[in-house]
């Protein structure tokens, strides 16, 4: 009994001491952080105040272009033995043949395959005698190749990034070998219901324009050749359409110097113009249904064509959307998870594109409340565009954006992700270090004028992959019902309720 008094006496004497020396908090952490017990409709209490976190100061970028255009962003940074390239082109899906969807993201995958030098195999035991890591990919808007390695092996591992890039080898046998890789993986597609989702999600809501497609499909791949590949790496891979980020254990002037030698035979080229034009905005609602009739829940995406990345109010748009279900503790996973019981899971988002890109909410539920889900849905897409976010809630959704913060420059890698992010958005290289103050101080109107230009679900697009025979009737409440097998084929055609 002793021994435990004194055990509460010190607890006792180190919270006091705790107390006395805590710095002032701000505004924001002073003011109450009650919220609202969904399952009991009960005021829980208020978690504990924290301080306001400290400013975060983004390491410095060393901006340089070579003689053939490639700019170099160089982030020294010497905690670890390590580095980290991350080769960037400025074009990836979008720049796709209108007819050949799928010949960037091909392209960047043979890119893993050999050069001229090196075969597939040989490519893949440099990189493991390295104990170096390749990452190669793409996406609407750009192509990228990734390379982790030791510090000590940079001069290695930059001559191999500048080979893999520029002298690719586009051997037929490997072409052949991924080409029916991906005849394999769309056909486990048909039956991935997100899959289906998203792919008729992005063909509607981006109609003609090249963000309208997420992936090849099997019409398609048919008719990408080889030489399709070799011309698209021709005319959009080029020094002066790139620019290559390294981060870790490294020196900016010799890196330079490195950078000059290892990439010298990769020439510069007048780049192809681009036709370029915004989507279409709809002007009404519409409600596609794929038919999976075997299926006992439905897939619900919906939304409408949001912000560029690079939009001013990009960051009051973030709060808002986080307010909404950016995450676990959002209005839409705590309704209709804990309190609703409708799902395992509810969210929404908007994707960083440099056009237009999309916001949507998103769940998956069972067959028989897909009208429950989607009348949720609405309620809360109408609040966040019509009510302002009580103080309470917009302080939780800021903190929680401001303090996940740090944890993506806990690597080399993720740094080097955010230094591409400002590249290819054009965002001034001080961006991220007043980004967690910009988020701090969006205001209850700010969330809501956002939320209100740029969620518009009256002018968007639903899509709901299920069992079509349950569910298409009762979707007529939102909207025209057009009706899909899984290859995207309407079958069936309803109007709206009550026209």
């Amino acid at each position: 009994m002793k021994t435990f008094l004194i055990h509460i006496a010190l607890l006792a004497a180190l919270l006091i001491a705790c107390s006395s020396t805590a710095p002032r908090r701000s505004n924001h952490a002073t003011k109450s952080l009650a919220t609202t017990d969904y399952k009991t409709n009960k005021a829980k209490e208020a978690p504990p105040k924290s301080d306001a976190p400290d400013e975060l100061k983004f390491p410095a970028i060393e901006r340089q272009k070579l003689d053939n255009g490639l700019e170099l962003n160089v982030v020294e940074m010497h905690d670890l033995p390590m580095v980290h390239l991350q080769l960037v082109i400025r074009e990836g899906e979008a720049a796709d043949p209108k007819d050949k969807p799928g010949v960037a993201s091909l392209t960047a995958s043979m890119l893993e395959e050999g050069t001229r030098r090196l075969s597939s195999s040989a490519l893949a035991e440099t990189i493991e005698f390295l104990g170096a890591e390749l990452h190669v990919g793409s996406n609407a808007d750009q192509l990228y190749v990734g390379i982790s390695a030791l510090s000590k092996d940079l001069e290695k591992v930059l001559s191999l990034l500048g080979e893999i890039i520029s002298q690719p080898g586009f051997r037929a046998n490997e072409f052949t070998k991924l080409k029916k890789r991906e005849h394999a993986r769309l056909e486990l597609s048909r039956n991935d219901p997100y899959f289906l989702a998203s792919r008729e999600f992005y063909k509607a809501l981006y109609g003609d324009h090249p963000y309208a497609h997420i992936d090849t499909n099997e019409q398609a791949l048919e008719t990408i050749s080889r030489e399709d590949l070799i011309r698209w790496h021709r005319e959009h891979v080029l020094p002066n359409n790139a620019f290559l980020v390294a981060v870790g254990d490294l020196d900016q002037e010799s890196f330079s110097k490195l950078a000059s030698s290892s990439f010298k035979n990769w020439k510069k080229r007048d780049l192809p113009k681009m036709a370029t034009f915004d989507p279409k905005r709809r002007q009404n609602r519409q409600v596609f249904v794929v038919d999976r009739p075997e299926s006992v829940q439905s897939v619900i995406y919906w939304g409408n064509l949001s912000i560029e990345r690079s939009n001013q109010d990009y960051i009051p748009l973030l709060v808002a959307n986080q307010v909404l279900g950016g995450s676990a503790a959002a209005r839409l996973f705590m309704d209709l998870r804990e309190k609703r019981s409708l799902t395992y899971g509810a969210y929404s988002r908007f994707d960083e594109r440099a056009g237009l890109a999309p916001f949507k909410v998103s769940a998956a539920v069972r067959t028989e409340v897909t009208g429950q889900a989607m009348d949720a849905f609405a309620e809360h897409l109408h609040r966040i565009t019509t009510e302002p976010v009580p103080d309470d809630e917009l302080q939780n959704a800021e903190r929680l954006l401001s303090d996940s913060f740090p944890l993506q420059l806990e690597t080399y890698g993720s740094i080097a992700d955010l230094v591409s992010e400002l590249r290819l958005f054009g965002l001034p290289d001080h961006y991220w270090d007043s980004y967690r103050g910009k988020i701090r101080d969006v205001s209850v109107e700010q969330a809501q004028q956002a939320a209100q230009h740029y969620i518009t679900p009256d002018r968007g697009v639903i899509v709901v992959v299920g069992k079509a025979a349950d569910i298409a009737q009762d979707l007529r409440r939102f909207g025209k019902v057009t009706v899909l097998d899984s290859s995207g084929k309407e079958i069936a055609s309803f109007a709206a309720a009550g026209k």
